[in-house]
């Protein structure tokens, strides 16, 4: 072999191609090819989403930043925060938000304590427990707006099963009935007996499936140690499903909080605005009224909270997988 022969071959051993990496635009163009069918099947589910979910949280957004009432059509125009201002100034909103809250607290509440109680008693070894489990879970599956119109006629001062029976027992006179839906109290504790009775089944599955994780060894060790039932649950139960309980009753919370049906069926935020939450004052103001921007912003307010509560739902819900893994 030649000098000049092997000076080339030497050359074309130490020298490398250079190969451009492709640019950022590319590597996408590439990923898209790549994978166009997913973005293609999936393209009208987002489609569907956007115009059910965006566009119409888009423009509820921009008709809180507006007067429009329509009584007045003329003279809708945008009024920045004026309606946020008003609805914070408006002691009608904080009566609202306080009705919401008591809701939140007395439904979410009893119906855990009473989820609590079911999904213990029926963890236990019974007869026919997948039939009692079966029957708490009917107000759950139940209709809302059946239930509560149900219970309506159930609660009705004068012709109601609830005043009947009680004036058969003798407790209440036949012409002294029991205004279980027009007193203001008495309208709340309805409300709040109702909603527990329709989500406390809820509950119990979330504290059946909590307990139902818990091996059998930790209670029958408690068992020989000498531990109580009592101490057995307080020491050992409870602290194991404390933060499935949490997460539940948060989001037990933001359903409460949000439950248009339950007032406007039973009450109708009657009497005198005694049950009426801030998500049926936002329907009033925008479809009684006809106060579309004032409703509006009230409902935005509403979500708000529902977003930060949501939020802390999500971060102990990562929190808990987080521990889990």
């Amino acid at each position: 072999m030649s000098l000049e022969e092997t000076q080339v071959q030497t050359a074309g051993t130490h020298q490398r191609p250079y190969i451009q990496a492709p640019s950022g635009k590319g590597r996408m163009r590439a990923h898209i090819r790549k994978h166009a069918m997913p973005y293609l099947l999936i393209l009208p589910s987002l489609l569907f989403l956007v115009a059910i979910e965006f566009y119409p949280l888009g423009v509820g957004l921009l008709e809180a930043f507006k007067y429009h009432n329509r009584v007045q059509p003329w003279a809708t125009q945008y009024n920045g925060i004026d309606n946020f201002v008003k609805a914070f100034n408006d002691h009608t909103v904080r009566i609202a938000l306080r009705t919401s809250f008591v809701m939140v607290f007395g439904i979410v509440g009893l119906s855990y304590l009473l989820g609590l109680l079911s999904g213990v008693l029926l963890n236990q070894r019974l007869r026919l427990r997948g039939v009692y489990r079966a029957l708490i879970l009917i107000p759950w599956v139940a209709p809302p707006v059946v239930s509560f119109i149900s219970w309506q006629w159930m609660l009705n001062d004068q012709s109601g099963i609830i005043n009947r029976i009680l004036i058969n027992l003798g407790i209440i006179g036949e012409f002294d009935p029991i205004l279980w839906l027009a007193d203001p109290t008495l309208a709340m504790v309805s409300i709040i007996v109702v909603g527990t009775w329709s989500r406390f089944p809820f509950m119990m599955i979330t504290v059946l499936a909590a307990l139902s994780a818990i091996p059998d060894d930790l209670n029958e060790a408690a068992a020989v140690d000498g531990a109580t039932p009592f101490q057995t649950f307080r020491h050992i139960t409870f602290p194991l499903i404390l933060p499935v309980s949490v997460i539940a009753t948060l989001l037990q919370a933001i359903w409460v909080f949000n439950d248009f049906g339950l007032p406007f069926v039973l009450t109708g935020g009657g009497p005198a605005n005694a049950t009426t939450p801030l998500i049926l004052l936002a329907y009033k103001e925008a479809f009684q009224r006809f106060n579309i921007g004032y409703g509006t912003s009230l409902a935005v307010i509403s979500m708000v909270l529902m977003l930060a509560l949501g939020a802390v739902y999500l971060r102990l819900q990562a929190k808990q997988q987080g521990e889990m893994s």
